[in-house]
């Protein structure tokens, strides 16, 4: 007889002790919000080719979704990183690719918690977590991808400031932020273990700044520029934390960043995996539903295998982070897996549910799935990039 797996209550696939009541009273909240405001319209936004608007943010930002974690003194509720994880976990859920709300709240605003200036704090932090200000990062390049060691965009000392110039190309929000962070290079130390690089925060729209979109079909609301900086002055006080320290700081924020990309990339797998199940047990054929037949089941079943340790590996990090402990190495670890079990539950989508898959609505669905997945496994560090730094460090076990 059939063994019986009883379902765990709620949206969740898994079980997780991790969180409390407290956690799913504000899943709660936010997926009414989320449905009620962002659902419908995000649709919307694909079809017409358009992103998320500016009011949309503002909306967001007095839903709580940018300031779970963020001091009250700032504008914040003052939650811990369990917060935060429930609003990326119920974006990702919708899979509302268009408002990645993450973006703003745990990877822009921590470079000024961190590093900036008590003026700094108090007249940017209220504003990004009202979702007044629209905030980017600007790494990426056009020759280096990931490399920090390869930036070319520098900044050079001027009376009164910095010069900048380079260029920063899939910077997502990048046409729109009125905040945009820029590492560029202050220093000749090119090839260095710690190359001279800085932190700056550039007001935007400023004289010498051009941006331009990106068009893209993989996370297609979201909107993403190349920005060209052409002689762009900036006043001394644009320096985020001490000069020639960027290399090292980027080091510990994008750790954070994985580990942010690696919890969107589980919880889209999860439920785009819930999704397929369903329609494997509806969808009929002449021999019965497709969950009848062994070999579709043994392929789920890998993917429900995956999942379920990329679920325990993903929360377990989070709980590592929440401690101060977590291990650059496992960060990457949690965004190569979960982002390449998300492609191929994508994958598996499309071709279970055959002409649907690629066509209609259904296929719609199913075909964005597939290109926001495997969009996943290309930002914030390529599954290349994961692996190349996960093998580079495994001597340091020894």
């Amino acid at each position: 007889m059939d063994g019986i797996i009883a379902p765990v209550p709620g949206n969740q696939i898994f079980a997780r002790p991790l969180f409390d009541a407290s956690h799913q009273a504000l899943r709660s909240e936010i997926g009414a919000f989320l449905d009620a405001e962002i659902v419908g319209a995000h649709e919307g936004w694909i079809e017409a080719g358009t992103t998320c608007p500016p009011e949309i943010w503002a909306r967001a930002g007095a839903a709580g979704l940018l300031r779970r974690n963020l001091a009250v003194r700032y504008g914040g509720a003052g939650g811990d990183f369990r917060d935060a994880v429930v609003v990326i976990e119920e974006l990702a859920a919708r899979r509302l690719s268009g408002l990645p709300s993450f973006l703003q709240s745990d990877i822009l605003m921590p470079f000024l918690t961190r590093l900036g200036r008590a003026d700094q704090k108090a007249a940017y932090l209220p504003r990004l977590a009202s979702g007044e200000l629209l905030g980017a990062v600007a790494l990426t390049e056009p020759h280096s991808g990931s490399d920090l060691h390869a930036i070319r965009t520098t900044a050079k000392r001027v009376p009164g400031g910095f010069e900048l110039n380079g260029v920063k190309t899939h910077v997502s929000n990048g046409r729109g932020a009125g905040l945009i962070i820029v590492a560029a290079r202050t220093s000749e130390a090119a090839g260095q273990a710690t190359p001279g690089l800085s932190l700056f925060v550039v007001e935007a729209p400023c004289p010498g700044l051009q941006r331009s979109p990106i068009d893209k079909v993989g996370m297609a609301a979201l909107e993403t520029a190349e920005l060209r900086f052409d002689r762009c002055l900036l006043p001394g006080t644009a320096l985020l934390g001490p000069e020639g320290m960027g290399f090292i700081y980027l080091m510990t924020s994008l750790v954070i960043e994985r580990l942010v990309l690696a919890i969107y990339a589980q919880a889209a797998a999860e439920a785009q995996l819930r999704a397929l199940i369903a329609h494997c047990d509806a969808r009929k054929t002449a021999a019965g539903t497709l969950l009848g037949f062994q070999h579709i089941r043994f392929q789920l079943a890998d993917l429900f295998g995956d999942c379920a340790a990329n679920r325990t590996f993903v929360d377990h990090c989070i709980g590592d982070h929440l401690a101060g402990r977590l291990d650059p190495r496992l960060a990457c670890t949690a965004k190569l897996r979960a982002s390449e079990t998300q492609k191929q539950v994508a994958a598996l989508g499309v071709q279970l549910r055959g002409a649907d898959g690629v066509g209609g609505p259904v296929g719609k669905r199913a075909m964005r799935d597939l290109a926001d997945a495997s969009a996943q496994t290309i930002w914030g560090g390529s599954s290349e990039i994961m692996r190349d730094l996960i093998g580079g460090s495994l001597a340091n076990l020894l």
